[in-house]
Parts: C-alpha cells; structure tokens; sequence
C-alpha cells in the first residue's frame, strides 16, 4: 500500500511527524504538523546552521499545493506543485537573480522515511542537486 493517499488534499500526509533529517557536513530535524482541521501542513526545521517554517495548502480551485517558506537566512519562497510520478514536486514561481527556477522534491517515500531534495534548473528540464536530505521517522528505531 503506497503511503500518499488518492486524494490530493491527503497527499503531504507522509510528512506530518517527527524527523531527524541528516545531509552531507550536518543534520537537524524537522517536526510537521497537521493545523486547521488538517487543512493546513506546518513544518518547523531546525539545525545548527538553519532553522525554518513553512505553511502548506491544497489549492482545490487549481488543484494544486501552495507552500510558502522563510528561514533564519532571511530566504522566502513562495512554491506550487503537485503529486506526480511517486514524488511530491514543489517550483518556486519566479527565477532568482540567476535566472533560475528551484525545485523541492520529496520521493522514496516509505512509512519511516522519504528523500528530500533542492535543486535548480534555467530551463526546468536539467535539475542541478544544490542539497539532499534524508528524513528517518524520530521515533523509528
């Protein structure tokens, strides 16, 4: 049984929880939860280098998710995205200074865990990794 639900307003169900998260050079962790009669999905990342929030919606009217992100770097991203081909895939709206787009993708979704990952593309058909998280269940043994 696949642990992304059918239906779209379900589907970051598999991020609510308690994560430790680990990348190259660090790790931090990361507590999700369901606010708003599950309506709304709100992260808390932490780590020694970045700490984080976001707020997430389902968007019934375009039928797609909204995430809106700002962090202790004083970043903010403003994504929309969808469940696609085993992944929830989020794109930021605007190019940066650079001219690029970014991408968060969460895929290898399992029970206990699931990949995380930041890149960027000019084009948005050549992604670049800029990070790669892996989360574990906080609670997993």
């Amino acid at each position: 049984m696949s642990p992304v639900p059918d239906d779209p307003r379900r589907q970051f169900d598999f991020w609510v929880g308690r994560w430790d998260c680990a990348w190259e050079g660090g790790t931090g962790t990361n507590v999700v939860t369901p606010e708003c009669d599950g309506a709304v999905i709100h992260e808390r990342f932490a780590s020694a280098e970045l700490s984080g929030v976001s707020i997430s919606v389902y968007d019934a009217s375009v039928e797609r998710w909204v995430q809106s992100w700002m962090d202790s770097q004083r970043s903010w991203f403003h994504l929309t995205g969808s469940f696609e081909d085993g992944a929830m895939n989020l794109y930021t709206t605007t190019a940066d200074r650079q001219g690029h787009r970014k991408r968060m993708r969460f895929d290898a979704i399992t029970p206990g865990g699931f990949r995380w990952s930041w890149s960027r593309s000019r084009d948005m058909s050549e992604w670049e990794a800029v990070w790669t998280i892996d989360y574990r269940k906080a609670d997993a043994a």
